[in-house]
């Protein structure tokens, strides 16, 4: 898929885009059908003159564009607000702001936290009287009937495979349900743009084809954690479309990473550039790993092609996120 908008073809197609679930036991967008609350059996919306939208869970439809949206997954709030729409509540406002900085994507003060992602408030989601609620279907499942008695719920998974037409197909869905079809296309027409002029600066800088992996760290219990990308997740899915190669394709999970430890740095090539995205506090390369002689002997840590991406470079958002990861790439190789 070299272009992002010839693939979805167009928002309309985007309500029978069927894309193939990969082991994990939920569906993709289009996939399966049903009612705006999930029930079998029931009408879909469709001739009713209402907004018929496919979910994981399957289709919902909603009688008008919704204008009053809770948001329980910070993609979906970012997709929201790259819109032009800011949720009436969001789970996790503080959360969102240090992990979520790409241009654009401010969430306003005004916004209610509606609590944890995990488990959010109900009692402050049915306060705020939406007429949307758009949830991860997987976190989504433990009070989804709940949810569902306040207002209609997109529920989405984001880790079906290829991650970045599910990405690009879901924000399609989240444009329909609020009326803004035209500005999804505007939007994901920004992740080819910003591809294109990476690939053509890295040419121009002799780098075209740098091979590269992309690691998110962490410490817990004073052990330092890496999570290496593969091309199963949608931050190489981006890169790649700029020409560069992904140094990394060890054993993926759902999301598309492998965990490792300093030792598993060892299992990079040579020639990598290693792209680092971790907080500022809680970073293992600054931190557990400064003076380790395994990780002070690695080529791109002596060879200096270890280069820290902006902390609030989130690597699981949605458009606005992608098009950061490619200018924050861009920066870090100094092209």
């Amino acid at each position: 898929m070299r272009k992002l908008l010839r693939a979805l073809a167009s928002a309309g197609a985007a309500v029978a885009l069927t894309v193939a679930a990969t082991g994990c036991g939920g569906g993709s967008v289009g996939e399966a059908t049903g009612t705006g609350n999930g029930d079998d059996g029931g009408s879909s919306g469709s001739g009713s003159g209402g907004v018929t939208l496919s979910t994981d869970r399957g289709e919902v439809t909603i009688d008008e564009p919704a204008t009053k949206v809770v948001s329980l997954e910070w993609t979906y709030t970012e997709e929201l607000i790259a819109l032009g729409v800011q949720p009436v509540g969001n789970a996790d406002n503080d959360g969102y702001r240090a992990w979520i900085t790409a241009p654009g994507a401010e969430l306003d003060e005004e916004v209610t936290d509606v609590g944890d992602r995990q488990a959010p408030s109900i009692e402050k989601i049915r306060q705020l009287e939406p007429d949307l609620i758009i949830a991860d279907d997987d976190r989504a499942q433990a009070n989804l009937e709940e949810l569902r008695d306040i207002a209609p719920v997109l529920s989405f998974k984001y880790t079906t495979q290829p991650q970045l037409e599910t990405m690009t197909g879901n924000f399609t869905e989240v444009a329909r349900a609020v009326g803004r079809e035209d500005q999804a296309e505007e939007v994901i027409g920004r992740i080819d743009t910003a591809a294109d002029d990476l690939r053509s600066r890295l040419e121009e800088a002799g780098k075209d084809g740098l091979k590269y992996s992309v690691a998110q760290g962490f410490t817990a219990n004073g052990t330092g954690t890496v999570r290496l990308l593969t091309d199963d997740a949608l931050v190489p899915q981006v890169l790649n479309q700029a020409g560069m190669t992904n140094g990394w394709d060890g054993e993926p999970d759902e999301w598309g990473m492998t965990s490792v430890g300093v030792e598993g740095l060892t299992n990079l090539d040579d020639d990598v550039t290693l792209l680092t995205v971790a907080s500022e506090d809680d970073s293992p390369f600054t931190g557990v790993f400064a003076g380790n002689p395994v990780w002070e002997g690695l080529e791109f840590v002596k060879e200096d092609r270890w280069l820290q991406l902006d902390p609030g470079t989130w690597l699981f958002g949605g458009p606005l996120s992608a098009v950061y990861v490619l200018e924050e790439a861009g920066k870090a190789l100094n092209v």
